[in-house]
């Protein structure tokens, strides 16, 4: 395709308007000879002429042209995705080029709501516009097409009075504005309204309540008539309880110890497609961590022209929008904005960000969060090689922060355990996996599947990883970790696990609402790991200071020197209670122990390990600080701060 007469004007002398033209040695490029690259042919050549003709040099777009044909773009998504191209510049000289008008921006209250419109937040299209002087289609043309497009106006002219032209950007911001009521409304309902019932928005059900109450009747009564058996069969209870979450960590520490990490599966050749792949990121007044997060987004390892990153923003959050405006976002970038409707979650703002997203890969990050650059490409190829039944993939966190104060140490600690070492046991096993809150992978296929996530959930990790098990899904572990800073001060460490213990309590309820149903889609392994996981967790924390309690009061009947000797059963519960205390400490420390790399080993500071038990009554004020708020303050999203320092 040679240059039209137009074009060879608007090149005499300086760049076109609608580029950034950048020569082989970085200069801004004047008029270049209408050489096509070598290699190419048929439109991918006319396209590649064209940019050459535009100014670009050479080199560029034989490379963007090779990009191109491996990724199964054009040329002009290359181009744009390697800045060559400004995109809003570019979409204007298009428009002058086809004698069209053009627009910077598009008022939502014009866009024609069709029930179909969302599917312009995934691809490009044209979009509908009603305006007092009549409708009007809004395009995005295409260089390969330019000359074809204008060949159709000059044959039908009159179309010409019906059309304008829009980057993908701009008419993607007008779907996002068009659609905010209704789809926020859909994202916070929907699966709340799905007939399977798994929303967390009512704490519990009518029967359920039924069931508490008449449970905390018999347990008034056994108090006040038959004390000491009420104590023996809460003691023994909860018992249950600590020995088995135990004896879980103890097995998955094993394993870790006597089997090998699994390889990692091969990345497959270079030439391989790769598919778009969607990062969602909810901040919320997250302004300072703008310059380091949009950074390290950027590092990641995977082409731009088939990356679609959206940062979630609250709508009234302008100091986070405006610093992630600042940074200079490339294309592949967009700012999706949540409207102030229902529980003010990071779920609700995933799930609302999820109906607009491109790829066939979903991964989500949080603001302070430093992934792997390599990250991607390693879930990408464990995908490959796992089959439609691999939902999901984990990848561990790492705590950067864990030489701070002893708070991060022990989190760093937990983090390591949890990531390392149970959760990578539970994948192997096939077992449901709680999902950390970050560095998750998903088939958007399976996580539509599934609903998504529940913004009634305040820890919709731990919940979406259960639904995805019960769904058939499953969910295996990366190599490539995430770094992140832990909380290092009390009051902030408090209310996120708060959060974290409230949800999990959320997630059970809604479970166990009908436990024959849940029973029969977890399986019995599965629905035993789940009470030790998500129950057991609870328990664990709610009654750790009865455990001590307890062996005090045992003691105490010892030294007491009363006549009445201490029940044999009794003596063997006191033995018990001394081993979970213990065993708890022990295989928290062991477990973090052993998934620490040998330079984390070296970096830690000993001394601080005699506050595991602190650490643990710190869990255990945070536990019934959760079942306060899920009495009184449900969907209360207590938020973590985060510095850019820390």
């Amino acid at each position: 395709m040679a240059p039209s007469k137009t074009n060879e004007q608007r090149l005499s002398g300086s760049a076109p308007p609608g580029l950034r033209l950048v020569r082989d040695d970085g200069r801004r490029a004047g008029p270049r000879p209408t050489t096509a690259p070598r290699d190419g042919g048929g439109e991918d050549f006319d396209e590649a002429r064209f940019f050459v003709s535009c100014g670009i040099g050479k080199p560029h777009v034989e490379a963007a042209a090779r990009a191109a044909r491996t990724h199964g773009t054009t040329i002009e998504k290359e181009l744009m995705a390697r800045g060559l191209i400004e995109p809003g510049l570019y979409y204007r000289w298009l428009a002058g080029e086809l004698g069209l008008p053009h627009f910077d921006r598009i008022d939502p209250n014009q866009v024609v709501r069709l029930p179909t419109m969302d599917v312009l937040l995934r691809r490009d299209g044209p979009l509908r516009l009603s305006r007092p002087d009549g409708q009007i289609t809004v395009i995005v043309p295409e260089a390969r097409l330019l000359e074809a497009q204008k060949a159709q106006l000059a044959a039908r002219p009159g179309l010409r009075g019906g059309l304008a032209v829009a980057s993908p950007a701009t008419i993607r911001e007008a779907v996002w504005q068009a659609g905010a009521d209704d789809r926020v409304r859909r994202a916070t309902f929907e699966l709340d309204q799905d007939p399977r019932d798994m929303s967390a928005r009512r704490v519990m059900t009518a029967a359920q309540g039924f069931a508490l109450a008449l449970a905390l009747c018999f347990a008034v009564t056994g108090v006040l008539v038959w004390p000491f058996l009420a104590f023996t069969v809460l003691h023994v209870v909860l018992t249950v309880f600590f020995s088995g979450g135990i004896l879980l960590r103890l097995t998955a520490l094993a394993a870790a110890v006597l089997a090998p990490a699994p390889a990692r599966p091969p990345m497959g050749a270079e030439d391989t497609p790769l598919p778009v792949y969607t990062v969602l990121i909810a901040l919320r007044n997250e302004a300072a961590m703008a310059p380091a997060l949009v950074s390290r987004i950027s590092a990641l390892d995977w082409p731009k022209s088939l990356l679609d990153v959206k940062y979630v923003c609250e709508a009234d959050d302008t100091e986070t929008i405006g610093a992630l405006q600042a940074q200079g976002l490339g294309p592949e970038c967009e700012i999706v904005r949540t409207p102030h409707f229902g529980p003010r979650t990071k779920p609700k703002a995933l799930q609302y960000a999820l109906q607009g997203a491109r790829g066939s890969l979903v991964a989500v990050y949080d603001a302070e969060d430093k992934p792997a650059p390599g990250q991607l490409r390693e879930a990408w190829a464990a995908f490959r090689h796992g089959g439609a039944q691999l939902g999901c993939l984990q990848a561990p966190l790492a705590i950067a922060n864990f030489r701070s104060r002893w708070i991060p140490e022990l989190f760093a600690l937990e983090y390591s355990g949890l990531f390392r070492v149970l959760i990578p046991f539970l994948a192997r096993a096939g077992m449901p996996i709680p999902l950390g809150g970050t560095s998750n992978h998903f088939r958007r296929s399976a996580l539509e599947h599934v609903g998504g996530w529940d913004p009634h959930n305040v820890t919709e990790d731990a919940d979406l990883g259960l639904r995805l098990y019960a769904h058939g899904y499953r969910t295996g572990t990366l190599r490539s970790a995430t770094v992140e800073t832990a909380p290092a001060l009390r009051e902030v460490w408090i209310k996120q696990r708060t959060r974290w213990l409230k949800g999990w309590a959320q997630t059970w309820l809604v479970a166990m609402r009908r436990p024959l149903r849940t029973f029969g889609a977890l399986g019995a392994a599965g629905f035993l790991v789940f009470q030790l996981m998500i129950a057991g967790m609870l328990v664990s924390a709610l009654a750790h200071p009865l455990m001590f309690v307890f062996i005090g009061l045992t003691l105490a009947w010892l030294v007491s020197g009363t006549a009445t000797p201490v029940p044999a059963f009794q003596g063997v519960l006191m033995w018990i209670d001394f081993a979970n205390i213990t065993g708890s400490y022990l295989t928290f420390v062991a477990m973090g122990w052993w998934g620490f790399t040998r330079h984390e080993r070296t970096r830690l500071r000993k001394r601080w390990l005699l506050l595991t038990p602190v650490y643990w009554l710190m869990m255990s004020y945070s536990g019934w600080r959760a079942l306060r708020q899920l009495a009184t303050d449900t969907h209360l999203w207590e938020k973590t701060p985060h510095c850019p320092k820390a």
